[in-house]
């Protein structure tokens, strides 16, 4: 039984690590940084979001996003503002220049994913990405679940591992 699990969950990796790799590939053809589609996803479904966000809805490295939004603000795509609740952090918004961008520079991926959709049906995309989100929120609820059980062995042990 638990093989079936470790076999189920590993083809479901498998598939998502190939849907990342078919869309870097597809970014390389149109000569566009898989960066810069993530973030900007961000941006055009979350804007204003902190550098902080991005990083954890994409789970991708806090420099790489540091990165893009540096490339962004110079060519005037987004504006950064000190946050409303916390003035430390930085809130980053789309101009409407970069909305213009966006539109502009992911049209190619945004014609792919309204084929796509005509093809396998937006309710079965939905379900599908629901799926992924009840797994994803699963997996990280038992990983903390098992720093916190390592942490408190830890201290009941004196920090000796047997």
């Amino acid at each position: 039984m638990e093989y079936e699990a470790d076999a189920a969950i590993g083809a479901l990796d498998a598939g998502v690590s190939r849907i990342r790799g078919l869309y870097t590939r597809f970014a390389q053809k149109h000569e566009i940084p898989y960066g810069i589609i993530q973030v900007a996803y961000v941006l055009g479904l979350h804007s204003p979001v902190t550098q902080k966000q991005i990083s954890e809805i994409c789970e991708i490295p806090k420099q790489t996003v540091n990165g893009v939004i540096k490339q962004l603000k110079a060519d005037q795509h987004i504006t950064i503002t000190a946050g409303k609740e916390d003035k430390r952090e930085k809130e980053i918004a789309l101009t409407p220049k970069g909305e213009a961008y966006i539109q502009n520079t992911l049209k190619p991926f945004f014609e792919l994913n309204k084929m796509i959709a005509g093809r396998i049906g937006i309710d079965f995309i939905k379900q599908l990405s629901q799926g992924l989100n009840t797994l994803g929120d699963t997996l990280e609820m038992e990983m903390e679940l098992q720093e916190v059980t390592t942490k408190w062995e830890d201290k009941i042990s004196g920090g000796k591992r047997q």
